[in-house]
């Protein structure tokens, strides 16, 4: 099971190139992180599962831009959205982007994917809120037919251009990896599971325990099967706060969880069939981010 780091990266911390570059050299797989293009200033319900906005939400840089920066410090670190906001930009503009970056990373992009839950920030950007599940789901399949096809077309109900020319392609023959980045504990999953069976290559949900992993996996597994598609090649990845294996300091975003027993955790969720594990940590705001990084590499066994 690959390990990798999830957290918040503020435009005054830390040069994000020299935290990737210490990331890979302490052994993680992968660096995440979310994006938020803009931050409303009146939101009508700033919370989201009873836990308040964070306030760094606000000094999020573009992560496409970033994600260049670190790539071309490092070899092997891969780089992940968890997630990118598909329903808040445009799908031409944000299929050059990603692709560019995927050659010039040689591959190393994953995109988990979604559409934020904040009503006014998905609306200032040009989508109903009631319509970005939709949404979400046709950008994938837009940016799936820019990724493979010479001269891409499409029309669909959001997404809708004629023949033309998109390059270059990501580097890999089917595209980029897609993520569904949709998943909470103690709920049906359900409509994410399906969205993952129908369109996407893996599912990326937050802070599931193992026993549920593992039920919704099996029933992953079944749609897949309903859909011809291949369970075994689908990339399964949760988010996990430090915190809930007794690391690190508790997140701003990382809820009221428990601390668990570390190596138990670590191995429910190998049993249960996960991937790859993203440890999300505090932001990384100041050079304490460095010191905080060797805690939890030494933490895991890296």
């Amino acid at each position: 099971m690959d390990i990798g780091i999830s957290g918040s990266f503020p435009w005054f911390g830390p040069p994000f190139p020299k935290l990737a570059k210490h990331m890979e050299d302490l052994g993680f797989e992968s660096l995440w992180t979310g994006e938020h293009i803009i931050i409303p200033v009146d939101i009508a319900d700033p919370q989201r599962h009873g836990v308040p906005l964070p306030s760094n939400y606000r000094h999020m840089p573009d992560p496409f831009i970033n994600f260049a920066a670190g790539a071309a410090v490092t070899t092997r670190l891969k780089f992940g959205l968890d997630v990118c906001l598909v329903t808040q930009r445009e799908p031409l503009v944000l299929a050059k982007a990603a692709a560019t970056l995927d050659r010039l990373s040689n591959g190393r992009l994953i995109m988990g994917t979604g559409y934020g839950w904040i009503r006014e920030e998905s609306e200032i950007m040009g989508t109903r809120f009631e319509d970005k599940v939709r949404k979400s789901s046709e950008v994938i399949r837009a940016l799936r037919t820019i990724w493979t096809e010479e001269a891409p077309s499409f029309a669909g109900e959001f997404v809708n251009f004629p023949p033309l020319y998109s390059y270059p392609k990501p580097l890999r023959p089917g595209g980029i990896p897609i993520l569904i980045g949709s998943g909470m504990p103690g709920i049906d999953n359900g409509r994410a599971l399906r969205r993952v069976a129908e369109i996407a290559d893996g599912w990326l949900p937050m802070m599931l325990p193992p026993a549920q992993a593992r039920d919704d996996l099996a029933r992953l597994r079944q749609l897949c099967a309903e859909s011809g598609r291949d369970f075994a090649a689908m990339d399964i990845t949760i988010v996990v706060p430090a915190i809930m294996l007794g690391l690190g300091e508790r997140a701003e975003w990382s809820y009221d969880l428990e601390i668990q027993d570390k190596d138990e955790l670590l191995a429910g969720y190998e049993a249960a069939g996960v991937n790859r594990l993203i440890i999300g940590i505090e932001d990384m705001v100041d050079d304490s981010a460095f010191h905080n990084l060797e805690v939890i590499a030494k933490g895991l066994y890296l």
